[in-house]
């Protein structure tokens, strides 16, 4: 049957051509032979020369003649063939004045056929960076401060990506004007009329591209091709059709392939965020604190950080803001600059001229549209006085996605790019159409489109085969819109271009047609041309994908049978076969697929379990206090802590959780450890305000039995935001989860106590937690989080810590049930970060330096794994170095540490193992660790205060190790910090009354003696105590050992430290009793028989 089509294909070529009409029997090959030649300009445009050779290399391809490219007709051929503007096609009066946007004409005469639209070439106008070094070295900018006497961003830092040659000899006397096979080096921004003329006479000879590469051509063979009388007028639907591919970047194969289709990027104008390109530098962030949000009495100045959202009530911002568009028009040539907000904007300035200004009424997508939208407007109407033919641009995106209300209708040189306006994975169409249309009212310009497609390179999986959408979607918006900036993954490997191919190829061939572009035929004719003798099966595939792509994310059945139809079709075809291959790409994205039945069919991996236990009775007051009797008698499994996000260690501020359930409420009880003398970080004090995200939070987020997902965030002000995840996007914001919430703040805590209704009725969906008591048969599950941000750091934490850099993935989320002890059965082919880290500690702990330093570095080297875990991984596996006695891989291992505070931290614990003390603190005694991440300081003044006391530097010492106190959490260091406190104030500071309180806080409180620093501070207690004449209290302090429970070294080492004190209180008879003991065990080390015989020696001298 595919032969059949394939026929049918080659024949309507034909028809293109006789419905045309020969010139007079005139060919342009005819059996095999040429009877033609190329003419082009000289010079020639760039895109002129490069659609000469696209011309020549697929007529040659089709009939196996080569047709010589000329720059004059030389009379040896019967046609000539004009590409692009010449003498030639001026003397036939043909023009391409009229064809703009990529429009081209076909059009012949008896012995002539001329293909022509706009080849403009495109100039850069410096400064331009050639490469990132131009930009990291901070020449371009240097220029672009120059030109404006001011320190704006430089705004044209991806340029240099859109040629195709070697940018540094661009505009030189050695500019490579073809690659190294001779093909024409071109820039995106080029105009490609001819070229585009030249691929239209190509489609009517049945030549298709659905791929880069060979792979993706369809090249039918016919040795005559005769010349067409034809005049021909095409013209896009759009004259913006740009998909981000980058010339310079994707590889030639990429950008032919873009050109073929017939995209259009051109230059001079901006899209998004163009204010984020204005601000985010280090000197306004340092210099105009004022043009930046406040949130929570700050500034949103932190440097370092990805985004800093601005004040749009500042007055000079907005005058600057003028300013720098004007000077992008002046200079750059531009035709629209983008006065955009940064991205991620979900909280409004909080000063008191932008206070108030927001309208929450309207739901998260129209919050703060009057806002941003206003200024917008006074920016476009100040600079229209000067630059009338100009336009200023941004987003309808986020927060300010609907139009605003407060404007009737936009300055005339605003346009507006809706930023998922026609969204082709989205179910609901009509409010698409809604928005576009509400926008259409605001504004005299037609709209932009700005599409983010599905990010393969971001794990979308999902075969969101869609081509009726797609299509139909697109000439919805033919006269409504002028065009559309498109974003996917520009992934051109085999590993996500078998879907990838698919979005790009139907999305650019639909922006040409007219309204009645016919996807249909387009998608039939790629199933028949592509997949040959698969394509009924192929067919039947993709329709089914596009029919139910978005239920294989949570059904396994659907996702089954997409895969078993995709098997049926391969089975049609050779694997080595082109259709074979082709597929085999298609097959290696369905992997996703693959992976996520499996996924599906998986139960949850190792979790904590947090259990509710019997029907507690009683009241629980909402007042953060959390001294109600339940709290105060809550069982142990019903409570939990915190663990850092990442890595599962313990954070710095720890946090701890109970809950409880009474009646239909469910009850959190959770206190956050915070710096003594502090006050924990509030940003804002009202309900549904997202800048509470900008400082301190916990967030509770339930996955009940019947409805996954919900989320309470509180801040320790009180301020509270609920959202249902399990909702479209766009009614997240939504859900009210009518939860009573009260927070306390007491020195070194704050305190959140959340009183959660729970009901079973589904009939009100936006309205409280729907579900019913978790048990055992009929889970929960859970996750609860906090973030503390900082001027110096955020730690970020959570009862389940996901082994991500993000709360939200809800198959980390803990068991939460009711009943009867239980163990909840654990997939053990699940594996992430936290459980394989879990695996290589335990190698460590049981002293398998080699294997463990092996895991580690694996770790590290882990696909998707962030900095702090790289970070982390790598600090443990050098600690594997040093226990193997290999300094050089420990100094190696440190210097691949991507976060530089553990960098610098692991170095320091080197050199303190190879007792390089003094190059430690030559090397890093200027650290202020004031300016470090604080959750990083522990252990890098830990290291450092060692090697201080260790060099008799008690004071730097003694500030060091207190440091480290302050800023470590794990119980056993911190008994370490306070012995190595405890000695550096004796033997150095000769401090008794410190170094006594040192001692004293590692065994005073603890039920049970056991660790080795504990012992340690018993001994140094009872030293000094017994220097002070403190007999009886040594004695006091020796009896914290309970000698009759101790064997072994200690037991021997407590004997003869109380030997000491007997003898030095005169109780000689006593103290050769303890050194007896000693001697008379045959277990005793011999340095602790020495000892003792010293002591006795010491007790029968004269």
């Amino acid at each position: 049957m595919w032969k059949t089509l394939l026929l049918a294909v080659v024949l309507w070529c034909f028809a293109f051509i006789l419905e045309s009409g020969t010139a007079a029997e005139r060919f342009l090959i005819r059996n095999g032979q040429p009877e033609a030649e190329i003419v082009i300009a000289s010079p020639a445009p760039r895109s002129t020369r490069l659609a000469a050779q696209e011309l020549q290399h697929y007529l040659e391809k089709i009939s196996g003649a080569k047709l010589e490219i000329v720059t004059e007709p030389t009379g040896k051929m019967p046609v000539t063939i004009l590409i692009g503007t010449s003498a030639q096609t001026r003397q036939r009066e043909i023009s391409a004045a009229d064809l703009k946007a990529g429009a081209y004409r076909i059009v012949s005469g008896t012995d002539w056929l001329a293909l022509l639209g706009d080849d403009t070439d495109f100039k850069p106008i410096e400064p331009w960076p050639r490469n990132h070094r131009d930009l990291a070295s901070g020449k371009v900018q240097a220029a672009w401060d120059a030109i404006t006497g001011e320190h704006w961003g430089y705004p044209h830092s991806q340029l240099y990506k859109h040629y195709t040659g070697p940018t540094n000899l661009f505009g030189t006397p050695n500019e490579q004007l073809v690659d190294k096979v001779g093909q024409v080096n071109v820039w995106g921004f080029d105009e490609r009329g001819s070229f585009n003329a030249v691929c239209g006479y190509l489609r009517s000879l049945g030549v298709r591209w659905y791929l880069p590469g060979v792979l993706g051509e369809i090249v039918p063979r016919q040795k005559t091709i005769p010349l067409p009388a034809i005049d021909q007028t095409v013209r896009p639907d759009f004259s913006l059709r740009t998909i981000n591919f980058r010339f310079g970047v994707y590889g030639r194969d990429a950008a032919l392939w873009a050109m073929r289709l017939g995209v259009r990027q051109p230059y001079g104008r901006q899209a998004a965020h163009g204010l984020d390109h204005m601000t985010h530098n280090a000197d306004t962030l340092k210099n105009h604190p004022e043009w930046f949000a406040l949130y929570g009495g700050k500034r949103d100045t932190q440097p370092g950080k990805r985004l800093n959202q601005l004040c749009y009530s500042n007055e000079e911002l907005f005058q600057q803001t003028v300013r720098y568009v004007r000077a992008q028009f002046d200079h750059f040539d531009m035709d629209v600059v983008s006065v955009m907000p940064p991205d991620g904007y979900t909280a409004i300035c909080q000063c008191e001229h932008c206070s108030g200004q927001d309208t929450p009424g309207r739901g998260y997508r129209g919050a703060f549209s009057d806002y941003v939208w206003e200024f917008v407007n006074r920016v476009a109407k100040e600079v229209r006085k000067t630059h009338p033919d100009r336009k200023i641009s941004n987003c309808a995106y986020g927060t300010y996605t609907l139009p605003p209300e407060k404007l009737d209708r936009l300055e005339p040189n605003v346009q507006v790019i809706i930023v998922g306006g026609r969204r082709p994975t989205s179910a609901d169409r009509e409010s698409l159409r809604q928005l576009r249309s509400a926008w259409s009212r605001k504004t005299d310009n037609p709209i932009i489109i700005f599409e983010n497609y599905p990010f393969t390179g971001r794990g979308f999986y999902l075969p969101a085969f869609i081509p009726h959408v797609l299509g139909e979607s697109i000439n919805e918006t033919k006269g409504n819109s002028k065009g559309e900036d498109i974003w996917l993954t520009m992934d051109f490997s085999d590993k996500a271009i078998g879907y990838n191919h698919f979005l790009i190829y139907f999305t650019a061939r639909m922006y040409w047609g007219g309204k009645d572009q016919d996807v249909d035929a387009l998608f039939n004719e790629y199933c028949d041309l592509f997949y040959g003798p698969a394509a009924p099966e192929m067919r039947e595939f993709f329709l089914y994908c596009e029919q139910h792509w978005r239920e294989m994310e949570q059904e396994a059945d659907q996702a089954a049978r997409a895969l078993e139809l995709f098997s049926v079709a391969q089975a049609k075809v050779k694997p080595d076969s082109v259709y074979g291959r082709r597929m085999a790409l298609i097959d290696q994205f369905l992997n996703g697929l693959r992976n996520k039945s499996i996924q599906l069919a998986q139960k949850r991996g190792p979790v904590p379990v947090l259990r509710l236990v019997g029907d507690p009775r009683g009241e629980i007051k909402i007042d953060g206090q959390l001294d109600d009797a339940l709290w105060q008698n809550c069982p142990t499994a019903s409570t939990g802590s915190l663990r850092e996000l990442q890595t599962g260690r313990l954070p710095v501020y720890g946090t701890t959780i109970k809950s409880r359930w009474v009646g239909r409420d469910l009850y959190f009880a959770i206190r956050c450890e915070e710096e003594p003398g502090t006050q924990p970080r509030s940003t804002t004090t009202k309900n549904e305000d997202q800048a509470l995200w900008y400082g301190d939070a916990i967030e509770i987020l339930l996955s009940t039995e019947s409805h996954s997902y919900y989320q309470l965030a509180i801040n320790p002000a009180g301020a509270l935001i609920d959202l249902d995840r399990g909702a479209e996007k766009a009614d997240w914001f939504r859900w009210d989860s009518q939860a009573e919430v009260a927070t306390q703040a007491g020195d070194g805590y704050w305190t959140a106590e959340v009183r959660i209704p729970v009901i079973q009725d589904e009939n009100d969906p936006l309205h409280q937690v729907i579900g019913q008591r978790p048990t055992v048969s009929l889970p929960w599950h859970i996750n609860v989080c906090r973030q503390r941000i900082r001027d110096n750091g955020a730690e970020y934490s959570a009862f389940a810590p996901t082994g991500t850099s993000g709360f939200h993935r809800p198959m980390k989320f803990a068991h939460f049930y009711g009943g009867l002890s239980h163990r909840f059965e654990a997939e053990p082919s699940v594996t992430d970060y936290l459980i394989a880290s879990r695996k290589a500690e335990k190698l460590l702990q049981r002293r398998k330096y080699a294997a463990a330093q092996e895991a580690f570095v694996a770790l590290a080297k882990e696909q998707g794994a962030t900095d702090l875990q790289k970070s982390v991984a790598l600090q443990q596996a050098a600690e594997c170095a040093r226990n193997l006695k290999d300094a050089a891989q420990a100094d190696s291992l440190a210097g691949q540490i991507p976060l530089e505070a553990v960098q610098k931290t692991v170095s320091m614990q080197n050199l303190l193992a190879q007792r390089e003390y003094e190059e430690l603190i030559k090397q890093f005694k200027s650290e202020n660790y004031a300016s470090w991440p604080f959750w990083q300081v522990g252990e890098a003044a830990f290291a450092r205060g060692t090697a201080s006391a260790r060099l008799k530097q008690g004071e730097a010492a003694e500030a060091d190790l207190s440091t480290a106190l302050k800023y470590t959490p794990d119980p056993r260091r911190r008994s370490h910090i306070l012995l190595l406190l405890g000695e550096n104030r004796e033997n150095n500071l000769h401090d008794d009354a410190a170094a006594l309180k040192a001692y004293r806080q590692n065994y005073e409180g603890a039920g049970r003696i056991g660790a080795a620093d504990q012992f340690r501070s018993i001994e140094g207690a009872a030293r000094i105590l017994t220097r002070q004449g403190q007999y009886d209290a040594a004695l006091q302090v020796l009896a914290r050992a309970d000698l009759k429970q101790l064997t072994g070294y200690w037991r021997h080492e407590m004997l003869i430290a109380q030997a000491r004190t007997l003898a030095a209180a005169g109780r000689k008879q006593a103290a050769q009793q303890a050194c007896q003991s000693v001697l008379q065990d045959d277990s005793a080390s011999a340095g602790h028989r020495q000892a003792a015989e010293t002591e006795l020696k010491k007790l029968t001298a004269p």
